[in-house]
Parts: structure tokens; C-alpha cells; sequence
């Protein structure tokens, strides 16, 4: 909203660059599922991951010497599992907007 000489005009009425999108519902609610499942499976894996043999196998020795101490510290370990832990509840929160609007 824009104030032009004391009254209120509404900017994005006549606005060809703001336009309302028309989305499927279908498809609306197919992506919202594909994205709060693929936040599912990044939360599992950074929550699995850092503490299992591939993180150690594969991560920590395929780092440079002066990160190994880095990756392999626990601290750095429970801050990806922190991270997976937000991905589940991103996940949840959006598979819970979604039925609160499908109701």
C-alpha cells in the first residue's frame, strides 16, 4: 500500500507483475507431500548418518588431515542430528498444515 497526496492506494491491484496464481489443488497437495517426505528422509539421515560406520568410513576419511578431527568430534555429530531432528519437525509441521487445510 503506497500514501499519494493524504489517501491509501492498494499497489498491487493493478499490478500485471503480482498476479494471483491459479495452482491445482491436486497438485498442491502432491508437492506439499513430496517435500514433507523428502524433509523426512533428510531428517533421518542427518540424524542416522554422523553416528553410523559410513560417517567414519566415508566422511571422516575422505577429509582433509586438518578437518578429520573436525568431522569426527562429537559435538559436530550432535549438531547434525540436531539439524535432522529440525528437519522432522519442518516435515510434521508442513504434513499438519496440510490437514488442517484439507479439513
Amino acid at each position: 500500500m503506497r500514501v499519494c497526496g493524504g489517501t491509501v492506494r492498494d499497489t498491487h491491484a493493478a499490478d500485471p507483475y503480482n498476479r494471483a496464481v491459479n495452482v491445482n489443488p491436486v497438485a498442491r497437495h502432491v508437492v506439499s507431500v513430496v517435500v514433507a517426505v523428502y524433509l523426512c528422509a533428510a531428517g533421518w539421515f542427518f540424524v542416522l548418518a554422523p553416528w553410523s560406520g559410513f560417517w567414519r568410513s566415508r566422511v571422516v576419511a575422505a577429509g582433509p588431515p586438518w578437518l578429520i578431527a573436525l568431522l569426527d568430534h562429537p559435538a559436530l555429530r550432535g549438531a547434525l542430528t540436531g539439524f535432522g531432528v529440525v528437519h522432522f519437525w519442518v516435515s510434521f509441521s508442513w504434513l499438519a498444515l496440510i490437514a488442517a487445510r484439507h479439513e
